[in-house]
């Protein structure tokens, strides 16, 4: 769910600063699989999914722009995700990264394959 609506912010985001082919990439294939499948899922998630659909579609997007990408490729959120700091309000950094994350984004960078 917290990845479902993750991902409805990015892509809402993403309009807001006026990119122009936003490629929303996500670990969790099952999550894939609902923004797919996202019309015949009758639940919580699948209204997430459809909203999150229907907004990309309406901004000449689809779920083509929707990739998976394994866990490995993804560490920087997670170590977002399980930081201990407590976020009091909703927080976008655009030019420099927080600083509980460079270590991660320099292992990131160190480690990605040319």
């Amino acid at each position: 769910m917290a990845e479902a609506l993750a991902a409805e912010m990015g892509a809402q985001l993403a309009r807001q600063l006026e990119l122009p082919r936003p490629i929303l990439e996500v670990d969790c294939l099952s999550l894939i699989e609902k923004f797919l499948k996202a019309e015949a899922i009758h639940s919580e998630i699948g209204i997430i999914c459809r909203r999150t659909v229907r907004f990309l579609e309406d901004n000449g997007l689809d779920v083509a722009h929707i990739r998976h990408v394994r866990r490995q490729a993804n560490n920087a959120t997670h170590v977002m995700a399980h930081s201990e700091t407590h976020w009091d309000c909703r927080e976008v950094w655009l030019d420099r990264p927080p600083v509980f994350l460079i270590d991660q984004l320099q292992l990131d960078n160190v480690t990605s394959p040319i």
